[in-house]
């Protein structure tokens, strides 16, 4: 896990991580490696929420490093 956190934290000074700078692609997150259910038989008001929260963030993330 050690190793994830490392590869997926951004330098200052170049704006990538070690990831980008070895292969020149980014590195999946955890939250893109588990496909979202679309049936909500099981999953609460707040974990959609949240879920939906984080994919804004990720969004709007990917959107500023594209500028």
């Amino acid at each position: 896990m050690y190793k994830f956190a490392h590869n997926n934290s951004v330098n200052r000074t170049t704006g990538l991580n070690p990831f980008e700078v070895l292969t020149g692609s980014k590195l999946g997150q955890p939250i893109d490696l588990v496909p979202m259910a679309h049936y909500h038989s099981r999953v609460s008001d707040f974990t959609s929420a949240f879920a939906s929260h984080i994919r804004a963030l990720h969004k709007k993330i990917k959107e500023d490093n594209e500028k």
